[in-house]
């Protein structure tokens, strides 16, 4: 995560949606930086809006802060942590992390740990992107969320926020492989993820989610399925 109380903007990382590609271009007009280890990179919107920006709120009263974050289509978003896990450098015993390797398992199993409702193994040990965003309730503690597939819009509001035009040089992606999952598990994960995916519809059918505009709208939808 990072802060810019010159221009009045607070970037939060969610994984797996270009965050490093994002920090790199925006950190030279930053001046507040959580990063290195991924509890502070990928610092969540609770930990922000009742941790963080009441403490530059504080110390920094001038500064308005607007937060904005990126969401990846779900099924993408978690087919991407599966690859990035399969990696060849979590593969080796002596690793720390290899724990977390998915390389000797199917995409199937790995889902069916990720929603099993218990204890899950460390490979599948994640968050969804709503647990990121929400502050409980169904309410979301960003301000603006951007569909990963409209950097553009990204761009804009830098670009907006400092005045000058601002682009994202080059976003990373894991290396891709075809990932097929049975058709019943593949309904029972879109069940598992119906809050990210009404929101993702959400932002894409509006470009963009801000809360502002749309902060009883998507309360409203997200408590219809509940």
């Amino acid at each position: 995560m990072q802060i810019s109380t010159q221009y009045g903007f607070a970037f939060l990382c969610m994984p797996k949606c270009a965050s490093t590609s994002i920090e790199i271009a925006i950190n030279r007009f930053c001046n507040v930086h959580y990063s290195g280890n991924p509890k502070l990179k990928h610092i969540n919107a609770e930990v922000f809006t009742k941790s963080i920006l009441p403490v530059h709120q504080k110390l920094v009263p001038s500064a308005h802060i607007e937060s904005i974050c990126l969401m990846r289509d779900p099924l993408s978003w978690i087919e991407s942590w599966y690859r990035y896990r399969s990696r060849d450098a979590l593969k080796n015993p002596s690793n720390p992390n290899h724990k977390n390797y998915t390389g000797n398992i199917s995409y199937d199993e790995f889902i069916m740990e990720y929603i099993s409702g218990g204890k899950r193994k460390s490979y599948a040990d994640l968050l969804c992107q709503f647990d990121f965003l929400s502050i409980g309730n169904n309410q979301l503690g960003v301000d603006n969320i951007i569909p990963m597939n409209r950097i553009d819009l990204f761009e804009d509001f830098i670009s907006d926020k400092l005045g000058s035009k601002f682009t994202v040089p080059h976003i990373n992606s894991s290396p891709k492989k075809d990932l097929y999952l049975d058709s019943d598990l593949k309904e029972r994960l879109q069940k598992y993820f119906s809050k990210d995916i009404i929101l993702y519809k959400f932002i894409e059918d509006n470009e963009k989610f801000n809360k502002s505009l749309h902060a009883k709208n998507i309360s409203a939808a997200l408590q219809t399925k509940q």
